[in-house]
């Protein structure tokens, strides 16, 4: 078995599952829910698979709070004490109070009524790369199936009833997790809780649901993917290069074949094994009485029976020893593109944090050091993104994930010369370390954008309800501005010597057809 690195500094892998679980017997039908940042439903398509690409390093966006346009005070002004069940006071001012049903179910509040609004995440620990073979596109598909109803709720139901109160909802698959996100005024959230628990209690399924939402998952690959001019190839091509393991090389988005053989056993078995109390977090942020809402959280979901969670998959893989590289035609694009990706270490070793700071100082816009080196010095490029864990954000991950620098370069210039002056920007960092004004510019940026996101109402939910999922309590969001403000230069000079060599990366290049390859005149 293939479990990654082990040397003195490498502390395994984070387990994730430190919510309770409690067996039990399956419930509903036979057979067995930066980015970065989450877009609430807003006439956009429904259930993005990962975040949009702009978001691969900007976290750009907001969900923001329905409350007069106004935004709630920055996480580092809040104010509250700790108290109640594991209640805690962290250095950003969040009050946080947690408390576990008898069924897993993990409840977390983060009051604040400096404004009288909520949002609320639902976070279920299954995602892409718990699909298993012959079901890529399964944790996408059945995403969307969330929103089609239950025996209570007919379909459209859950969103008139959130739109209706002021709301608004969303959810998205990632690679480890899905989020149902919402965002309401306060005096919705009763409502808001009824209908999440409803649909954690059984879906409505049926045959003529499963075929209009495979053909509305199949839209939307073609749409996002293959309307593409490079395929989204970071997403689609890279993972399947750089990964040996198919649970982080498959086609998350989905695989028309397998979609197409999805049936209702398939839907009914995926619900069982994963849509389940005891697999879940609820997190509501925002005007939220912590007890009012641990009563009602036991009064809807608390009869809602555990289930018995299927084996994690290893995630882990060690560091390449042979670069891999593609060159593939791309017909619908007018420039060249490449993406370079390297496997990382678990995020609980000493060279995840670096790695995350390291990817903001490379590709932090014009201030990133890829600019400077490959857009405005050597003129090679046009366009650089990328960074640590981009499809799921932050350090949110279990095992081994993706670190990755995207490239637009000029018509003419060969890819070689690209790659070439890549090594030379990662051999600076390797060899020479970071000057410290500008790592400090980079710490700074990590945290603000952090505590920026931390504002809004819904994604304060979603990170508390992350830090729970990941690391077993919510007072792990206190963690992030620390740990990286305790990044050195030295760490980043550490972390890009074990990780990012040219021996250890695998590269898709994407070339225009031959006719539009020669440079412009």
């Amino acid at each position: 078995m293939d479990e990654g690195p082990r040397d003195e500094d490498d502390q395994g892998v984070v387990d994730g599952q430190a919510l309770h679980r409690r067996g039990g017997r399956p419930r509903g039908q036979p057979g067995g829910p930066d980015p970065r940042r989450l877009r609430l439903h807003e006439g956009l398509p429904r259930g993005e698979v990962l975040p949009g690409r702009e978001a691969l390093h900007d976290r750009g966006g907001d969900l923001g709070d329905p409350a007069d346009g106004h935004r709630a005070p920055a996480p580092a002004r809040l104010t509250g004490g700790g108290g109640g069940v594991n209640g805690s006071g962290a250095s950003l001012g969040l009050r946080l109070e947690s408390r576990v049903l008898g069924n897993g179910l993990t409840v977390v509040a983060a009051p604040d009524p400096s404004l009288p609004v909520v949002g609320l995440t639902v976070l279920y620990r299954v995602g892409s790369r718990h699909e298993e073979r012959g079901r890529a596109g399964f944790a996408h598909l059945f995403e969307h199936l969330m929103f089609e109803g239950t025996p209570n709720a007919p379909r459209g139901l859950f969103d008139r009833i959130c739109e209706g109160s002021g709301g608004q909802n969303n959810g998205q698959t990632r690679p480890d997790v899905t989020v149902y996100v919402s965002t309401a005024p306060s005096e919705a959230l009763d409502r808001l809780l009824w209908l999440e628990a409803d649909r954690m209690t059984d879906l409505d399924f049926r045959e003529e649901t499963l075929a209009t939402q495979r053909d509305v998952v199949k839209e939307e690959i073609l749409a996002n993917v293959r309307n593409d001019p490079y395929g989204l190839f970071e997403l689609q091509e890279l993972p399947g290069l750089l990964f040996e393991k198919w649970e982080s090389a498959h086609d998350a988005y989905g695989d028309f074949t397998d979609l197409d053989a999805a049936t209702l056993h398939d839907v009914r078995a995926f619900f069982a094994a994963h849509y389940v109390p005891n697999n879940a977090v609820l997190c509501l942020a925002g005007d939220v009485d912590p007890d009012e809402l641990f009563r009602r959280a036991e009064e809807l979901f608390g009869a809602i029976p555990s289930g018995t969670l299927p084996p994690r998959p290893d995630l882990l893989e060690r560091r390449r020893t042979e670069a891999a590289l593609v060159v593939r035609e791309a017909p619908l694009a007018e420039t060249p593109a490449l993406a370079a990706g390297w496997r990382t270490p678990p995020r609980d070793h000493r060279d995840a944090w670096p790695l995350l700071v390291l990817g903001e100082l490379l590709h932090d816009g014009r201030a990133g050091r890829l600019h400077a080196g490959l857009v405005e010095g050597r003129e090679l490029a046009t366009a650089v993104e990328g960074g640590m864990n981009p499809f799921q954000g932050g350090l949110w991950y279990d095992g081994t994930t993706l670190f990755l620098t995207k490239l637009s370069y000029r018509r003419g210039v060969p890819h070689e010369d690209v790659l070439s002056a890549l090594e030379d920007e990662l051999r600076r960092v390797a060899q020479e370390g970071v000057p410290e004004p500008e790592l400090a510019r980079a710490r700074t940026k990590v945290v603000s954008g952090y505590l920026s996101a931390l504002e809004s109402r819904p994604e304060r939910a979603l990170e508390v309800a992350q830090a729970t999922a990941f690391d077993g309590v919510p007072d792990a969001v206190d963690a992030f501005p620390s740990r990286v403000e305790g990044v050195t230069g030295e760490d980043l000079a550490r972390a890009a010597t074990g990780w990012l060599r040219a021996e250890q990366r695998a590269v898709v290049v994407k070339q225009p057809p031959e006719r539009r390859r020669r440079p412009r005149t």
